[in-house]
């Protein structure tokens, strides 16, 4: 080879390393952001979220399986890194039992709180205990989770004591509510979360709160998302979970005016699976999501008839409560 081809043949080769670089470059820059995709499973939550490390976690299912496994297929997956139960109500769980059906499921975050007038999260439970190789967790108020080394994960609402109740406030204030923090932003997950739980830890959290992106608590439900509560997380984006036409008439209006009056932009997953990025560090720190916001036009069903003093907005110290604040101060 004379020495014409030789300097070609090198230039050849810088070339195809420099793309192969790039390539590397660019899969490594994807695995090294943070994905979350709040899935359209009509009236009910289901939250997928793509750590930077490469596992995955899936927080509630819905309340039906098909959206959630066709989900879940549609993006590849086979395994699941760390599957959450943020508490047993059907919107949440039924999806679940399809999940492990079809997938292999590694890790199972549950509550031990008791819906007595369900056998549902029970069974679900039980597929959890018969799954090869999975573990049950029952994380603390104030544990951090060791899921991805770069991402802090935080439990700051959970009943990690028995309570068992038919009351729908008791077991929503038993929601397992999670935050994760990746290169300055947020995501907060607050399940079915009411106000005097929210209240409770926006005392105790104080500007632990702050969070980029909220999942707005219970379907956007009048009962949350109170002023207090907003004011400490001061979101620049809502996400709401939420079915068409739903019998409850959610998101309320009055919750609603509250969040918007934080500025932020709302989006719904009435309009279909909703997503955002946190990029890696370095890589950006734009808002990333993935859907249409909201600017007031979004229909509502009429809410059920609702007086005040039969449910006042700051209920009851309940079991949950008392638990967050007794975690809270051992902490």
């Amino acid at each position: 080879m004379d020495t014409k081809h030789r300097a070609a043949h090198g230039d050849n080769m810088k070339k195809i390393l420099a793309s192969l670089a790039l390539v590397f470059f660019s899969v490594s820059a994807a695995k090294a952001q943070l994905n979350a995709y709040f899935v359209n499973v009509g009236q009910g939550d289901a939250t997928y979220i793509e750590l930077p490390n490469g596992s995955n976690v899936l927080i509630d299912g819905g309340p039906s399986g098909l959206p959630i496994y066709e989900f879940l297929k549609g993006k590849g997956v086979t395994r699941i890194d760390h599957v959450v139960l943020t508490h047993p109500h059907n919107d949440h769980y039924r999806g679940l039992k399809k999940v492990f059906a079809a997938f292999d499921v590694k890790n199972f975050y549950d509550t031990k709180a008791e819906n007595k007038d369900a056998v549902g999260d029970n069974n679900l439970r039980d597929l959890a205990n018969a799954e090869p190789s999975c573990r049950t967790h029952f994380p603390e108020v104030g544990a951090n989770l060791d899921w991805d080394k770069h991402v802090t994960i935080k439990v700051l609402n959970s009943c990690t004591e028995p309570v068992i109740s038919r009351d729908n406030d008791v077991i929503n204030n038993c929601s397992m509510v999670l935050r994760f923090y990746y290169n300055g932003h947020a995501i907060l997950n607050m399940g079915d979360a009411e106000a005097s739980v929210e209240n409770a830890m926006a005392k105790i959290f104080k500007s632990g709160l702050n969070s980029t992106y909220l999942k707005i608590g219970h379907h956007g439900s009048r009962y949350s998302s109170t002023d207090k509560f907003l004011a400490r997380v001061q979101p620049r984006v809502a996400i709401i979970s939420v079915g068409q036409d739903n019998t409850y008439g959610h998101p309320h209006k009055e919750s609603l005016d509250r969040i918007r009056a934080t500025g932020a932009q709302i989006f719904f997953t009435l309009t279909g699976t909703q997503s955002l990025t946190i990029p890696a560090p370095k890589r950006g720190v734009e808002l990333l999501v993935n859907g249409q916001p909201d600017f007031g036009s979004i229909t509502m069903t009429d809410a059920p008839k609702f007086n005040m003093e039969e449910r006042p907005f700051e209920s009851a110290d309940s079991a949950a409560l008392e638990q967050l604040k007794e975690a809270a101060a051992v902490k």
